[in-house]
């Protein structure tokens, strides 16, 4: 069965990832967007998560993951190798309702970490449930040529006059015919 697309606040989440490799980076740089809330625990850093950690002063544990690094928090990334490892996170996070992604395993998530597409607050999210990840990043690496630079001015002009207008059928016809409009001349 697909997978629901659901958009979700993570600004005051409290955000754990398990690992410090290149899977690691990847996912920790694709959230700070999103939230600077975010614990590291590995033994060990790549350069460039060392450089991150170190200038968005984000917290890093210099160990092994123990159960109680779950304590208080409300989304898991497990980023490692260690099909064990990602089995028991998983498994401490559903006794405690955490929200778990073991990268590459979808048989221990609860919840799939999109490829997405950016340009400030419009955010899109791929995903094919999980079966193949490389098909989601390349609709990622086409959808991104189709999404207009300019995009981020139309977002602001557009929730300008949304906010300055009645909520209402008449507000909706004209913010389509707006959207449209700033699409077909970016």
């Amino acid at each position: 069965m697909p997978l629901f697309p659901l958009f979700v606040d993570l600004s005051k989440k409290r955000v754990l990832v398990v690992g410090g490799g290149k899977v690691a980076t990847r996912k920790v740089k694709n959230l700070l967007p999103f939230t600077g809330n975010i614990t590291i625990v590995s033994p060990k850093l790549t350069e460039e998560l060392r450089d991150i950690v170190k200038s968005r002063g984000l917290k890093y544990v210099k160990r092994r993951f123990r159960s109680s690094d779950l304590k208080d928090k409300d989304v898991v990334i497990v980023a490692v190798d260690d099909e064990r490892l990602q089995r028991r996170v998983f498994r401490l996070c559903e006794r405690r309702k955490i929200l778990c992604n073991a990268v590459d395993s979808p048989e221990y998530c609860n919840f799939i970490f999109p490829a997405l597409v950016r340009r400030g607050d419009v955010v899109i999210g791929i995903t094919t449930s999980g079966r193949v990840p490389a098909l989601s990043r390349a609709l990622r690496e086409r959808l991104e040529a189709c999404v207009p630079e300019g995009i981020e001015d139309a977002l602001r002009r557009l929730s300008r006059i949304r906010s300055a207008r009645k909520k209402g059928k008449e507000r909706q016809r004209l913010l389509l015919e707006l959207a449209r409009k700033a699409l077909k001349d970016a």
